[in-house]
């Protein structure tokens, strides 16, 4: 049987076992069948009937999404828009419409285009969207059950990305024949739990108890690595995400798995979460810990790491500390659901992130001082709480959001701040700037961009209204960042922080960043008193005026070029600057305008 026929074999087979897909063609059930065997291969995770009507979306004017969920194994609960095609064969250029009519779709949908897509497929993406996290990925896949065969995928995803502007969240996979049946004999393999096995602990009876259900141990890095080598990967079947391969989240922490067992195994307790298991039962006999009906639910980088170190042995190993529970419930339902409650707990824990190891640093203290004393809550970790007289959202903010504003005000990189927002605080060059040079300057100047920045939505509300069927709306709609540079220019070209002379030499040289860098002895923005009505109103009269020049100079560019979106035009601040360049004599002019008017 070739690969084609059994996926056919697969879809007769899901048509038997849920009476609502029977009558259904076959590619809709080509949806369900790569949902269920990719998304859902985990026994532990529940997939029925009414799932399947929720998630695919296959219908007239859909978009180009077959299916639409959130992805049950991702860190943040990613939004999954999919497209599947049900065929012997398939060309690279209709691999390529598939992926490009998905983009299409995302973008259209969050620039609020809806009027042209059905009721349904609009309801489920707002719906998901809405949902997403800080941390939350757009993750794109197509499948097919035609061969690869001479497919350039490299040249696909290239062109797929160069259509969408958030490319840091956007994550693509395209996958063939070979691929789906992959999966399908991989979610097959899977079994609820393992039936027997025991695990190693450092001391006899040496655990800590949580009445009689649960315990804590140290268990042997060797058992663990014994245990993957006899079940595989049935040893994590109730682990919400298995083994999260490809992402550059998931090598760092691969890295640091590694670096610690390989450089210095004695502090892997220390450095390591430990694993949890889940179990129907356990028994301690000295330095063995019995398990019956058991699977890993947490800590499935660090098991892959476990078994594939070859500094780890009989002899050679180290302790990890361990969460072992019984599983509560009667029924097998009754126990899955239990079991999910506990994984999602457990896996819903927010990793640690480059900008959390900031948290504590001295500069990063007195900055937060610094944005107190101008009215602004700075939130230094995470979940911090929010009092009563900061709650409006231009009172609040964090590094992230911060170091995104300086980069577009100060260093008048605009894209790079939505593209490569974490440049801020890893790149010395920026982060010693805006948090160590001058905390007091700069938080004067943070507590004003948090305002435009916020009022940005205000005033495309109302640009939507008067500008409702000209080329300006799309490009306005994706111009904050560019409106929050161009508004801190103006404001420092107006006080002689720059002048014509540096603005050409920033622009036409290798000489940026001395002169946007320099903020001199600027106190504040715009010389107009903060939350008024004349503030508001220069705000609007310059965002009008760069997004004017902008949707200008992009009408042009896709002139010479047909294929250029505004997506990809904004992707570059080296467009940015050209606008400001092509434009300066009749900028400065309206620069000049707008604050004598003010």
């Amino acid at each position: 049987m070739d690969t084609y026929d059994y996926i056919s074999s697969r879809i007769n087979l899901l048509k038997e076992k849920y009476p609502s897909l029977r009558s259904r063609h076959d590619d809709y059930v080509f949806s369900a069948l790569c949902i269920k065997a990719h998304f859902y291969k985990n026994p532990a995770l529940l997939l029925n009937e009414e799932d399947f009507a929720e998630m695919i979306v296959d219908s007239p004017n859909d978009g180009g999404a077959d299916f639409l969920l959130s992805d049950p194994n991702s860190e943040g609960s990613d939004l999954v828009i999919g497209q599947s095609k049900f065929c012997k064969t398939i060309s690279s250029e209709k691999v390529l419409n598939a992926v490009r009519k998905m983009a299409d779709f995302y973008n259209d949908m969050t620039a609020g285009h809806y009027e042209q897509f059905n009721s349904r497929v609009r309801s489920r993406f707002r719906k998901l969207y809405a949902e997403l996290g800080d941390e939350s990925k757009i993750h794109f896949v197509f499948y097919t059950s035609a061969p690869k065969k001479r497919i350039n995928i490299k040249r696909i995803e290239t062109k797929f990305r160069e259509m969408l502007n958030d490319a840091h969240v956007i994550e693509i996979d395209i996958f063939f024949s070979a691929d789906v049946e992959d999966d399908i004999k991989e979610s097959l393999l899977r079994k609820p739990s393992v039936e027997y096995g025991k695990i190693q602990i450092d001391e006899a009876n040496n655990y800590l108890a949580y009445g009689d259900d649960a315990v804590i141990v140290n268990v042997s890095a060797f058992s663990i690595k014994e245990l993957y080598d006899e079940h595989n990967i049935t040893l994590l079947s109730r682990n919400l995400r298995y083994h999260i391969k490809g992402s550059k989240a998931a090598r760092l922490i691969d890295n640091a798995i590694r670096n610690t067992i390989e450089q210095s195994p004695s502090s892997f307790w220390l450095k390591n979460n430990g694993l949890t298991i889940i179990c129907d039962d356990f028994e301690i006999d000295g330095r063995v810990v019995r398990l019956k009906n058991f699977s890993i639910l947490n800590g499935g980088q660090t098991t892959y790491q476990l078994r594939r170190s070859e500094y780890i042995d009989k002899k050679k190993f180290f302790w990890l500390p361990c969460k072992i529970i019984k599983t509560v419930g009667k029924t097998d339902d009754e126990k899955n659901v239990f079991s999910l409650e506990i994984a999602k707990a457990a896996n819903s824990q927010k990793p640690i992130q480059p900008s959390d190891l900031k948290a504590n640093f001295p500069e990063q203290i007195r900055f937060a001082q610094a944005m107190k004393d101008v009215g602004v809550l700075y939130k230094t970790k995470r979940g911090e709480e929010i009092d009563k007289k900061y709650r409006k959202a231009y009172l609040n903010t964090n590094l992230a959001e911060v170091g995104k504003l300086c980069l577009a005000a100060i260093f008048q990189e605009p894209c790079k701040s939505r593209n490569n927002p974490s440049a801020s605080y890893k790149e010395d060059k920026y982060y010693n700037l805006i948090f160590k040079d001058n905390p007091k300057q700069v938080a004067a100047i943070c507590k004003e961009l948090l305002y435009i920045d916020k009022y940005f939505d205000t005033f495309l509300r109302n640009f939507e209204k008067d500008n409702a069927d000209t080329p300006r709306l799309s490009f306005a709609r994706l111009a904050r960042r560019i409106c929050v540079a161009f508004t801190a220019l103006a404001a420092r070209y107006h006080q002689g922080n720059i002048t014509d002379q540096d603005l050409t030499k920033a622009l036409t040289s290798e000489q940026s960043d001395k002169v946007f860098c320099n903020l001199g002895d600027m106190k504040t923005l715009l010389p107009i008193k903060l939350y008024t009505d004349a503030y508001d109103a220069a705000l609007d009269k310059l965002f009008e005026i760069i997004i004017e020049k902008g949707a200008t100079a992009y009408m042009y560019a896709h002139k010479n070029k047909s294929d250029l979106t505004e997506t990809n035009f904004m992707k570059s601040d080296r467009n940015y600057h050209e606008i400001l360049l092509s434009s300066w004599s009749t900028l400065k002019r309206e620069i000049n305008r707008i604050f004598a008017e003010a």
